[in-house]
């Protein structure tokens, strides 16, 4: 079945869709509890009720558009990796490996403040690898920080990505006082009109005192089991792909070795975000669901295939574990 995601065709696309679906059947038919996911509809600055609301009376219908918009960025985050020539050839295995993954807690997934969140990192970290050709550089760094800001007002402890973004243009590119200017500039726009309008609506003074910063201490955790087998899963899994990734790395143009350096810097900082939630795993775990995903997928990249197709059936046979048996 592997082979079929080793293409990037329609066919390939329509497997991806079908094993999404396949993959969240559990969820829609047990859609988690508003108290284990809450505050998904929680901004720095504004709260959606009307999402609250909708998730209660309908909580299978936000889950399906929840796993559409998903689908969504799947299909993106693919069309990046593939972009960016990370893989020999071109393929819908990064989209495999973001599926399989998240579908080990797959009500991560659902459409939150978080969710865009992840979007607006993952769009600055798309725009950060194309730097090291980029001839507009500068312009290149605002977008990054507005992408980055604009994560922080809908995601607060995200604020740490700040650091990550700066350390990528440095990696990536020599240093530039000015695409650096350029970046601080981009951070702090989308924080002056978010400021800008809170001032002028005149809600001044019930915003500021009510600021949400989603923080918390890890000190719950949805089940022993489920996290002693999560955990123990995914470090055999990207320790595996790490292998895998140091091997390739010495036929790897610098361009190419560079940016898995920073993809490593990119797990590190999601995760160091992403473990601070209520409940663990939370929302704020999908942060560093897609940087494993796009590590992950290098297990798939195994010049003996019979260990791709083993990869394949192991994450399988952990999701029905993880979601059916426990």
């Amino acid at each position: 079945m592997i082979q079929l995601f080793k293409r990037n065709d329609i066919a390939s696309s329509i497997g991806l869709i079908v094993l999404t679906l396949l993959t969240r059947v559990h969820l829609f038919l047990h859609p988690p509890g508003v108290q284990s996911i809450s505050d998904f509809n929680q901004g720095l600055f504004f709260t959606w009720q009307s999402l609250k609301e909708f998730y209660i009376h309908h909580p299978v219908l936000y889950l399906f558009i929840s796993t559409i918009l998903f689908l969504l960025f799947a299909f993106y985050f693919n069309y990046v990796m593939n972009e960016e020539k990370l893989y020999q050839r071109k393929s819908m295995l990064p989209a495999l490996a973001l599926v399989l993954y998240s579908a080990l807690v797959p009500s991560l997934t659902l459409f939150s403040t978080v969710f865009i969140a992840n979007i607006c990192l993952f769009i600055a970290f798309a725009k950060s690898l194309q730097l090291y050709h980029s001839r507009a550089s500068k312009i290149a760094s605002f977008d990054i920080g507005i992408w980055v800001s604009a994560a922080c007002l809908f995601y607060f402890p995200a604020v740490p990505m700040f650091i990550f973004f700066l350390m990528t243009l440095l990696i990536l590119r020599s240093f530039s006082f000015k695409e650096i200017l350029a970046y601080v500039f981009g951070i702090i726009t989308p924080f002056y009109f978010a400021l800008g309008i809170v001032f002028l609506t005149g809600h001044w003074h019930s915003v500021m005192p009510h600021l949400f910063l989603h923080v918390y201490l890890p000190l719950k955790l949805i089940s022993n089991a489920q996290f002693i087998i999560l955990t123990i899963s995914s470090l055999l899994l990207v320790v595996y792909s790490l292998y895998l990734i140091n091997l390739s790395g010495i036929k790897n143009p610098i361009a190419v070795q560079k940016k898995w350096n920073v993809i490593i810097l990119y797990l590190i900082f999601s995760v160091l975000i992403g473990i601070f939630a209520n409940i663990f795993p939370g929302l704020p775990w999908l942060l560093a669901i897609t940087p494993i995903s796009i590590i992950l997928s290098q297990a798939f990249h195994n010049q003996k295939e019979k260990y791709n197709i083993f990869t394949f059936y192991f994450l399988i046979s952990v999701i029905v574990i993880v979601q059916w048996l426990l």
